[in-house]
């Protein structure tokens, strides 16, 4: 597992299609955008968790992606904003 500190407002990547970004949060909650074909399916594992144990089993990921895609051109613009809000404060 890997494991490194990033700061508000970085991004990584995992293999060529994955994008995420930081941006922001406090001790207890981070904020996290995923840039992703929707052929990944992107669910929280708390979820995963609670589903599992209603059915004792694992569930089926394709039910939990109800999430609207989000443009890379609006996840572009949604990034320069918190960026440009963040300078704006410091």
């Amino acid at each position: 597992m890997l494991n490194f500190t990033i700061k508000p407002g970085e991004c990584f990547t995992i293999g060529d299609e994955i994008k995420v970004v930081i941006l922001g949060g406090t001790a207890n909650n981070i904020k996290v955008m995923v840039e992703a074909p929707r052929s990944y399916n992107i669910v929280r594992g708390r979820v995963l968790e609670r589903k599992a144990i209603q059915n004792e089993e694992l569930p089926n990921l394709k039910t939990y992606y109800a999430e609207p895609s989000i443009s890379a051109e609006k996840m572009k613009k949604m990034i320069a904003v918190q960026k440009k809000a963040k300078r704006i404060v410091m």
